[in-house]
C-alpha cells in the first residue's frame, strides 16, 4: 500500500460514490475499485460494505483517520525537507471564497508561480464554514477568509481591512432623485444614507455568510428591512444584477474587482461606501498553528499582502 493508494482511499470515503470519486480523480471506475480491492486484499479487512449502497465498515473507518494522518504527515515532511534543501518542491493547498478567489488570484497567482515554478498549487473554494472545515482537518495548507476564523489554533496574518460598499444601479439614483442625482451621489461618495433606498429592490448574498452576518446587524442597528427580491450564494451574481438595474446589493470593497461590465442598455452601478464602523471586516490568512507552514506558503500570505496593500482602508 502506497500514498497513492491512501489518495484514492480517502476519495472514495469522502464521496461513497465509485463514479463520483472515479472523475474527482480523473481515473475509471474500473481502475478506482482495482485499488481498493487490492488495500483490502493486502490488509486482508473489508474497507466498505457495497449493499444497499457504499459504506464504511469498522476498519475502514479506522483507515480513514490514519490515512489522514500519514498523508499529512508526508506533507508536511516533504514541505520541511524542500525548504531545508532549498528545492521548493511539493504542493500548497489553498481554501478561498468563490469571489475572493476571482477578485485576488488573478493578480497573486502568476507571481507566487513565477517565484516556484515546482510547486503544485491547489484550490479549494467555499463558504467560511466550509473553509475553516477543510483548514481543520489538514485538506488545505491556508485559508483566505474574513474575520471571526470561528475555529481554535489558527495563526492568523491581517491582508487588508475592508469596509462595506452599497452598489446602487444608477437608473435608481436618477429615479429617486432626479435633478438633484449628481448632489446626491457626490455626498454619498463619502458614506451612503441607507434609509434613503428604504423601498428599493435588494440582491443579497444568502444567510449564514459573514458579509451577511454583517449586513444584516448594520440593518437592525439603523431599523432598516430591505426589500428583499432574491438571495445567492454568489456574490458576483448579486454585483451583475446590481450591473443589471435589478436591484442593490452590497459587498466588501475588494469584491467590486469582479464587478461585471456594464451592458450597452444598462447606466452602471454607483458606488457608495458604508462608513459605520461596524461594517469594516478585515481579511486574513489563516493556517493552523500546530501544522508547518511551508517557505513558499509564507511567500505565499505576502505575495497577498502586497497585492492588497492599496486597498485597505482606515476608519477615518
Amino acid at each position: 500500500m502506497n500514498f497513492l493508494h491512501l489518495k484514492y482511499f480517502l476519495m472514495v470515503a469522502e464521496e461513497l460514490n465509485i463514479t463520483r470519486a472515479a472523475e474527482r480523480l480523473y481515473i475509471s471506475q474500473q481502475s478506482l475499485s482495482n485499488h481498493i480491492s487490492n488495500i483490502e486484499r493486502e490488509l486482508d479487512v473489508k474497507l466498505f460494505t457495497r449493499s444497499p449502497k457504499l459504506s464504511l465498515t469498522y476498519a475502514g473507518d479506522l483507515l480513514v483517520s490514519t490515512a489522514t494522518q500519514i498523508l499529512e504527515l508526508h506533507s508536511q515532511y516533504l514541505a520541511k525537507v524542500g525548504d531545508i534543501n532549498r528545492h521548493y518542491l511539493g504542493m500548497l493547498r489553498v481554501g478561498v471564497s468563490h469571489t475572493c478567489g476571482l477578485a485576488l488570484l488573478p493578480e497573486i497567482l502568476p507571481k507566487f508561480r513565477a517565484e516556484f515554478p515546482q510547486v503544485e498549487f491547489s484550490l479549494f473554494e467555499g463558504n467560511s464554514t466550509q473553509l475553516e472545515d477543510e483548514l481543520s482537518h489538514g485538506r488545505v495548507d491556508l485559508i483566505i477568509c474574513f474575520q471571526p476564523i470561528m475555529i481554535e489554533g489558527v495563526e492568523v496574518t491581517p491582508l487588508t481591512r475592508q469596509r462595506l460598499v452599497l452598489v446602487v444601479p444608477r437608473s435608481f439614483t436618477q429615479s429617486l432623485f432626479g435633478s438633484q442625482a449628481e448632489e446626491v451621489r457626490q455626498h454619498f461618495a463619502q458614506g451612503a444614507d441607507i434609509a434613503a433606498f428604504q423601498q428599493q429592490p435588494f440582491v443579497l448574498i444568502k444567510r449564514g455568510n459573514r458579509t451577511r452576518n454583517i449586513v444584516d446587524q448594520y440593518f437592525s442597528r439603523y431599523y432598516f428591512k430591505p426589500k428583499l427580491i432574491l438571495e445567492t450564494e454568489n456574490t458576483v451574481t448579486t454585483l451583475a444584477m446590481a450591473q443589471a438595474g435589478i436591484g442593490i446589493t452590497i459587498c466588501p470593497e475588494l469584491f467590486l474587482r469582479a464587478l461585471p461590465a456594464p451592458a450597452a442598455h444598462t447606466g452602471g452601478v454607483d458606488l457608495f461606501p458604508l462608513t459605520d464602523p461596524s461594517t469594516f471586516s478585515c481579511l486574513v490568512a489563516g493556517h493552523r498553528k500546530d501544522r508547518y507552514l511551508s517557505h513558499f506558503g509564507e511567500r505565499f500570505i505576502e505575495i497577498a499582502q502586497e497585492a492588497l496593500q492599496d486597498t485597505s482602508v482606515t476608519s477615518g
